[in-house]
């Protein structure tokens, strides 16, 4: 009796030992949208546990104590790896490849040189990874736009993708810098001469479809004339 009794009490002792050894981790597996993402697992990092994610999303996951981090993993998403909490763990994640194109309309304005207070309009295309590139077109309009064509600016890059939600781009061109002087004398009028453009700039995406570009180009003909463009381009992503 006394040795049923003993046998009893270990038992009883192992299983609290047991029980303190390990820990309960619950919460949900969601894209980026917030949708449940239903067949994903999550595992122990560098662990034997794994649970496989219920059809609303969530999920409840029986690991070691001493576990600081846990992975979900889910066909064509990168995996996301999250510190072991307490509360509800919420997994957020991203498809391993997040494209996303855009189409923006420029409008800006020149500060120093010979077009100092031009507008300046254009447009610009990108492809936004996390690596990426893009092309931009600009155009100015001044007073003496009858008698200067409106040789475009054009600009080509790199982006770089910084958050989810921002982008950084910078790239070189071809430019046309015009002069208010007379080459050989008033009877010829204005004229330009080829140079180049260097561009730098950020592009935010504040909402799905939405974005917003805030850039620079610089102008010369690496002598003589610079002229500097600020812009501002609102446009769509898709």
């Amino acid at each position: 009796m006394k040795k049923s009794i003993l046998m009893f009490a270990l038992c009883l002792s192992g299983m609290a030992a047991m029980a303190q050894s390990t820990r309960t981790i619950k919460g949900a597996v969601v894209d980026k949208d917030g949708n449940p993402l239903p067949g994903a697992t999550v595992e122990a990092t560098n662990g034997a546990e794994s649970a496989v994610v219920d059809a609303d999303g969530t999920f409840t996951l029986e690991v070691p104590r001493w576990l600081n981090t846990a992975t979900a993993k889910y066909a064509g998403m990168k995996n996301k790896k999250m510190k072991v909490q307490d509360g509800d763990m919420i997994f957020r994640m991203k498809p391993k490849q997040d494209r996303t194109w855009m189409i923006n309309g420029v409008g800006g304005y020149i500060g120093g040189g010979d077009l100092d207070g031009t507008i300046v309009f254009g447009a610009m295309g990108a492809y936004l990874n996390d690596w990426g590139g893009y092309l931009k077109l600009l155009f100015c309009v001044n007073e003496d736009f009858a008698e200067r064509p409106a040789v475009p600016t054009v600009t080509a890059g790199v982006t770089k993708r910084l958050t989810d939600f921002m982008y950084a781009y910078a790239g070189a061109g071809y430019t046309s810098v015009n002069y208010d002087e007379y080459e050989y004398g008033p009877s010829y009028g204005p004229y330009s001469c080829d140079g180049a453009a260097f561009d730098v700039g950020v592009i935010f995406r504040p909402y799905k479809h939405l974005s917003v570009n805030v850039g620079f180009t610089c102008n010369t003909d690496l002598e003589d004339c610079t002229n500097y463009i600020g812009q501002l381009g609102v446009g769509y992503i898709f």
